[in-house]
């Protein structure tokens, strides 16, 4: 299965939307095992309903706070709920306190049923979660790296046409990201990829923008009306062999959607991808996990 699905112009992220799937599901399993179970239907479903959107809220809140050096800057991206950034346990406390709040109000006889009932809901939901974990674990495709792979050698040109491969970073962590000029949630994260590489560079982590299919002269001239200064590399001419094709390159990267980012540490191993928009906090977590030590 893959880690998004491309809806359009739109990548959707297949756990992201597993989760609001299985809340959904485990909110319906709520209120079907209440009915059963002769319990008061509509308040075990509106408990179970939010204390699902409760806990998403905190899962939220949760790692905007641990991360707020990273969102101090522009608290109003807190609010980019389609980009990464959820803490899975302030959320499950979250929404576990108000079911546990919700049903001390039941009288005393009727709390552990409702508490076995919401729980039984809940667990519904998780099955379908693992399930499309699991799903997500099965490699569909050999030649496709994923995380945990090595990156083979490859080489493309820069942005003054000089061959560039992937062997002249060794020693360094690498954030490989996949973009494309017409490509709008790539155009928004440059700047803060240009941001977060002058930080890290001097650590020891590269940020390199790989361009998707694009001619060299429009690749240079967009990136010089933007002004970003981490590395571009880009196709080489259709007429010289030895280098890689940027296509090839993102097949060969499991690519499914633009921007698409990879987190690669020093020896050269893929320890983490995202597909779809980048933050900064996510970003910098990324660039301090692959930093060499």
């Amino acid at each position: 299965m893959p880690e998004a699905i491309p809806v359009g112009p739109f990548l959707i992220p297949t756990l992201r939307a597993s989760v609001v799937l299985s809340l959904l599901l485990a909110i319906w399993a709520a209120g079907q095992i209440g009915k059963h179970a002769g319990l008061d239907q509509r308040w075990s479903r509106g408990v179970a309903e939010t204390s699902a959107w409760l806990g998403l809220l905190g899962a939220r809140l949760g790692y905007v706070m641990v991360n707020w050096s990273a969102f101090k800057a522009a608290p109003w991206t807190a609010l980019y709920v389609w980009q990464p950034g959820y803490l899975p346990a302030t959320g499950l406390l979250v929404g576990a306190g108000y079911v546990l709040w919700r049903t001390w109000q039941r009288q005393s006889r009727e709390r552990l049923h409702y508490l076995w009932t919401l729980g039984a809901g809940f667990a519904v939901g998780a099955v379908l979660v693992g399930a499309v974990i699991g799903a997500m674990q099965i490699r569909t495709a050999p030649g496709v790296l994923r995380t945990g792979d090595s990156v083979p050698e490859f080489t493309l040109l820069n942005l003054r046409g000089e061959r560039v491969s992937f062997s002249s970073l060794n020693g360094r962590g690498v954030v490989l990201n996949f973009w494309a000029s017409w490509c709008g949630p790539c155009r928004r994260e440059m700047p803060l990829l240009d941001s977060v590489h002058k930080k890290y560079s001097p650590r020891g982590v590269t940020i390199v923008g790989i361009n998707l299919d694009e001619p060299l002269a429009t690749v240079k001239a967009f990136i010089e009306s933007i002004g970003v200064s981490y590395p571009i590399w880009v196709d080489p001419p259709a007429n010289e062999s030895g280098v890689d094709g940027t296509r090839a390159l993102y097949i060969r990267f499991g690519g499914i959607g633009l921007p698409t980012t990879f987190f690669i540490d020093a020896n050269g191993i893929i320890q983490q991808r995202q597909i779809g928009e980048l933050n900064r906090a996510f970003l910098q977590n990324g660039a301090e996990a692959i930093a060499p030590r």
